[in-house]
């Protein structure tokens, strides 16, 4: 497509003269200037090291310690990366309070979390502080091995960040240049068959510019794949400090997939949780079919931060545009040539879908900040203009396939090809947002919070075989919170509202946006600087609320009326000795469809998917007599669920166990061996039912891992 090279090539020329400003020479600036001692890093999106109570951007959009953000927020650091050695950022999400993560088992191409029982993957997904929204098929991907780390702000967000999940916002902070140097080389593999080999280099030149690349390549394999694929990821960065104080960043990543669907998606119900005539489904059971499976992603994002102070006032600018391209043919299981209840020879029934999505977004979010003293208090003021733009063109095609034998599949039949496509259009949601934000600090130890924003949504669906859509939203958002210090201690209480937009289409043309509130108390202590507990309960209200089931290449969209979240959160990382560290998380839920306009008896249930307990313990060991290694041993805790929201289709929770071990075994020279559900588990991740029938997915069984690498 003609707009898809031009959007490619637009990103990339605004990177192109950006990068050249980054290379002037330093002859063009006044060679008598002394810019002093240069920090380059992003306070507040810079390594997290071994700081329990870093700086965080999440929940203030000012650098400000986890410890004085009224919210409950969680910062997963790189080194939680490098020890886990994981493949998906969903992977490490599993052991932060609040977020139910991996629902769909391993899936490869997608990172799924539920916060606080609501989904947030789709508009609760953000990088370096932008949205990555995302639509149908039309998302993006990120990959581990392109972070420092992952910030969880938990509950409604859009006083911030506009239009958002009222779960609350995963923020991925990218590998930013900072004026560190080093190489790194590492090589892994684990017993499904995935390998991966990837690089990277920082560095200065000269005083004023500092650089970061990396390249990953990986084996994608196992899982019930039908043929090993492959995923490489590229990124690069640069910083450069000008003679006037300002400094730009930019940051650019390319990622492209091409691979086979995984096994244990979209199973029947019986077979799956529950035992059929056939018994269940072996593991990683594939329903697809090898000769019609395919996807494809290319995705380049490029981001810039700009950052100079003007007349007291600091000011950053951040802006992106990215493409994601994704072409797919999946033949996906739905139910059985029964029905939902399998009989005894009943097949596997299928369904073959196909889409081609192209997204873009472009992106730019300015703020201003400063530092005022008056009448006895000191006010962190914070204002800002957020503007984006998405843009989905797709088109999705459906088929009924031939039907599986659940004991013994046959691949071999030939599978139809997909008719005429039942979507065609393209889709836009435009957003611009104008916000405030003042911190008072006063009385030696209170702090209040005050934020204010208004947005204005436009959203539109040029249908080529159908109803277009056509609709303007508006909504003002806010946040109160108070909290005190005392010493150690930090008791907070908070109350804060959100929208979203209905999804954009036809259908929800006369749908009102998603509005409601959270009420959140909680307390944050840090008895020393190597340990935190964050203990938080809340009240969350979502309002006008319909419900996308993942169903293949059909949405079956729900009016669910309201719903409601309360809840009480756990999270501690605690230096027991100087050998033993703790870590823990726990997680309870109350979530109750408290409205259902579709059947009135569905009111008081849960919705489906939806676990309402869990949690996690991890210990880290390292012998005093042997510093350079350090044994982990962990338990993680699924509750129970439903697959409808009925709830009369139970899911079992399970109990895993992992384990792992770091060691330096040589100068310059680490080895990470991991392994997970290391009993072999057998388990559902989740269920959920659609158009009469109920899909559920395999949980992940065990998988050892070992990455080895070399820095110098």
């Amino acid at each position: 497509m003609t707009h898809r090279r031009t959007v490619a090539r637009a990103a990339l020329a605004t990177t192109t003269i950006l990068a050249g400003g980054l290379a002037l020479p330093a002859a063009a600036q006044d060679g008598a200037v002394d810019l002093g001692q240069i920090t380059f890093e992003v306070q507040g999106a810079n390594p997290v090291g071994d700081a329990v109570n870093p700086d965080t951007l999440s929940g203030m959009k000012t650098a400000t310690e986890v410890t004085e953000v009224p919210q409950s927020v969680s910062v997963v650091g790189r080194e939680a990366f490098d020890r886990e050695t994981p493949s998906k950022v969903d992977q490490v999400l599993r052991d932060v309070s609040g977020v139910q993560s991996q629902l769909y088992g391993y899936d490869s191409d997608t990172n799924w979390f539920y916060i606080r029982g609501f989904n947030s993957s789709d508009t609760g997904a953000f990088m370096d502080g932008l949205s990555l929204f995302s639509y149908g098929f039309g998302t993006f991907y990120v990959d581990p091995f392109l972070l420092d780390r992952v910030e969880v702000l938990k509950g409604p967000s859009s006083m911030l960040y506009g239009a958002s999940s009222p779960g609350g916002v995963v923020n991925y902070v990218s590998k930013l240049p900072d004026g560190t140097t080093g190489r790194s080389l590492t090589f892994g593999a684990d017993s499904e068959g995935r390998a991966w080999l990837q690089g990277e280099a920082a560095g200065r030149v000269g005083d004023d510019l500092s650089y970061r690349f990396g390249a990953k390549l990986q084996r994608q394999d196992g899982h019930g794949m039908f043929d090993p694929g492959r995923e490489g990821v590229i990124y690069g960065g640069a910083t450069k400090a000008f003679s006037d104080g300002s400094k730009l960043t930019l940051h650019l990543s390319y990622t492209d997939m091409d691979e086979d669907h995984v096994g244990g998606q979209f199973l029947p119900y019986y077979g799956t949780e529950k035992k059929g005539p056939f018994g269940y489904f072996d593991e990683y059971y594939n329903g697809g079919d090898p000769d019609s499976d395919e996807y494809d992603r290319e995705q380049l994002i490029a981001t810039g931060i700009y950052r100079r102070d003007i007349a007291g006032w600091e000011m950053t600018d951040t802006f992106r545009l990215g493409y994601a391209d994704l072409e797919e043919l999946y033949v996906y299981p739905n139910g059985f040539t029964s029905g939902q209840d399998p009989e005894a020879g009943a097949g596997v029934n299928r369904f073959v879908f196909a889409h081609d999505s192209y997204a873009t977004i472009a992106q730019n979010d300015l703020r201003f900040t400063r530092e005022v003293a008056a009448g006895g208090a000191t006010h962190d003021l914070l204002v800002g203009l957020d503007m984006r733009r998405y843009r989905l063109d797709e088109a999705q095609s459906f088929a009924m396939g031939t039907p599986l034998d659940p004991d013994d599949p046959d691949y071999g039949a030939d599978q139809p090809q997909v008719g005429a496509p039942y979507i065609d259009g393209v889709r836009v949601q435009d957003q611009i947002g104008l916000y405030a934000q003042d911190q008072i600090r006063w009385g030696g130890g209170w702090i209040a919070t005050v934020n204010a924003r208004y947005d204005k949504v436009w959203s539109s669906f040029d249908n080529d075989i159908g109803e277009d859509l056509d609709r303007e939203d508006d909504a003002f958002t806010w946040r109160l919170a108070l909290a005190r210090q005392f010493g150690s201690v930090t008791p907070y209480a908070t109350v804060g509202t959100y929208f979203n937009p209905q999804a954009l289409d036809a259908a929800s043309s006369d749908a009102e946006p998603e509005e409601g509130r959270q009420v959140e108390v909680g307390v944050k202590w840090q008895p020393n600087a190597s340990s935190l507990v964050t203990l938080s309960a809340f009240d969350l209200r979502r309002e006008n609320v319909s419900q996308a089931f993942v169903n293949g290449g059909t949405f079956d969209s729900r009016t669910l009326g309201e719903v409601r979240s309360r809840g009480v959160e756990l999270e501690a990382d605690w230096q027991a000795t100087e050998a033993l560290r703790l870590s823990a998380a726990y997680t309870n839920l109350d979530v109750e469809i408290t409205e259902f306009e579709d059947d009135r008896s569905f009111e008081g249930n849960t919705p489906q998917s939806v676990v309402e307990q869990f949690g996690s313990l991890q210990m880290a060991y390292t012998p005093l007599a042997a510093p350079e290694l350090e044994l982990r041993l962990g338990a993680r805790y699924r509750g129970d669920s439903h697959a409808d929201n009925a709830n009369t289709l139970d899911v079992d929770g399970a109990w895993l166990f992992d384990a792992g071990a770091t060691w330096d075994f040589a100068e310059n020279w680490t080895a990470d061996l991991n392994v997970t559900n290391l009993s072999d588990e057998r388990y559902t991740a989740s269920c959920q039912t659609s158009f009469g029938t109920s899909s559920c997915w395999q949980g992940e069984g065990r998988v050892v891992s070992l990455g080895v690498t070399r820095s110098f």
